[in-house]
């Protein structure tokens, strides 16, 4: 769930009456000629900005509809730079995933035949990577293809989040382009979850190394359960299960398909996995191999449904069963740091406030194994992750 990061990944584009055209590497293409605005600049926009918004009863909406009105002057890396000095100013603002879909989507709009250059120019480390996310489904939104074409394009999607000569992703960035590509599916099939769901099969589980199946899957059934535009409206109207059809619904899917399907309903039971209990309930539904992986998800969204507070999480995670409560405080951290990069000293503060409930330490051991997963190794968010844990975790992690 991690969630979900913005990654630059190589995407299948199908052009009407040309077929499938497929490339195995970025173009970096000329960006537009567009004036860009100095640091000066980028700063008394975004005070304008936070001025502007000062007033309104919903902060973070109000910056979520006034960034992307920039798009029409500035290009897309300076809107995100924009939107780092509001998240500076305005501590309230902590989660921009769905300013960092709206805010690439304007990108791919002005020029749709360059929307590969717009992935590869999204910012890591930023508004939980929904640049790619954003990027991606304007491109492929209101596409749909037939069994056949879908058959044709499978072994070039099998590659698509893969390390290339021009692409070296992180774990992260690997995980949240597959997160993507299972959004990816939806629009592809025309909004069938099972079609959606055996393509996940088939792109992710052929050569070495490849563990990303259920972020795939994850963001398959998310397009179920967390429609966010129109399109994404309609694309599963009549599809959506209830609360009383759930049950059902999962039935009809076997091991990891069935585990995303249970685990992505969770907006069904918002109220009730706020409270710990209710969170024990609700993935005590899950297969018990699929449990563990239930957990981990949902902290992840519990962290923004608290909205970043730490002190409730830490609070929420004390009062979860033993074997959960370092496995909480350790999810918080991950979504902390996947969150924005900027939040590597708050994750490492969260886990030494945990010590006082995590006695193994467990949000600490997956900082320290997380890092490299995060970070390129000996990148300067790597060495900053590992130098700021306490020392039997920092020779650990380097």
């Amino acid at each position: 769930i991690i969630l979900l990061s913005g990654v630059g990944c190589l995407a299948a584009v199908f052009l009407a009456g040309a077929g499938f055209l497929i490339r195995n590497e970025f173009q970096r293409l000329a960006r537009p000629s567009l004036a860009r605005p100095d640091a000066r600049e980028i700063a008394r926009i975004a005070e304008n900005i936070v001025t502007r918004c000062a007033n309104e009863s919903y902060r973070p909406g109000c910056y979520d509809r006034e960034i992307p009105k920039l798009m029409d002057t500035i290009l897309m890396e300076d809107a995100f730079a924009v939107t780092k000095i509001v998240q500076d100013t305005d501590r309230g603002y902590n989660f921009c995933h769905v300013l960092g879909h709206e805010l690439s989507a304007r990108e791919v709009k002005k020029n749709p035949d360059e929307w590969k250059t717009v992935l590869a120019r999204c910012p890591s480390g930023v508004c939980s990577n929904g640049c790619v996310h954003g990027g991606l489904q304007e491109r492929f939104r209101a596409e749909s293809r037939t069994d056949a074409q879908v058959r044709q394009i499978i072994p070039d999607l099998q590659t698509l989040c893969e390390p290339k000569p021009s692409w070296n992703p992180t774990g992260l960035e690997r995980g949240t382009c597959y997160h993507a590509l299972g959004h990816l599916t939806m629009y592809m099939t025309g909004g069938d979850i099972r079609k959606s769901a055996a393509l996940c099969d088939n792109i992710t589980t052929q050569g070495p190394g490849r563990d990303f199946h259920h972020v795939c899957l994850d963001g398959a059934f998310m397009q179920i359960f967390q429609p966010l535009e129109p399109e994404d409206f309609a694309l599963v109207k009549g599809k959506q299960p209830t609360r009383e059809t759930l049950d059902a619904f999962c039935g009809n899917f076997y091991g990891e398909a069935k585990g995303s399907c249970v685990s992505e309903a969770w907006p069904l039971f918002v109220e009730e996995v706020k409270k710990p209990e209710g969170l024990v309930m609700f993935c005590n539904k899950e297969e018990p191999q699929e449990r563990d992986r239930c957990y981990n998800g949902m902290f992840y969204v519990l962290t923004v449904q608290f909205q970043f507070d730490v002190n409730a999480m830490q609070q929420f995670c004390s009062k979860l069963p033993a074997p959960r409560k370092g496995q909480c405080s350790a999810g918080v951290a991950s979504r902390l740091i996947e969150t924005d990069y900027r939040n590597i000293s708050k994750a490492v503060q969260f886990c030494k406030d945990a010590s006082a409930y995590d006695s193994t330490e467990q949000c600490f051991q997956q900082m320290a194994a997380y890092a490299g997963f995060h970070f390129h190794p000996g990148s300067a968010e790597f060495r900053d992750l590992c130098h700021r844990l306490p020392e039997t975790w920092r020779k650990q992690c380097l």
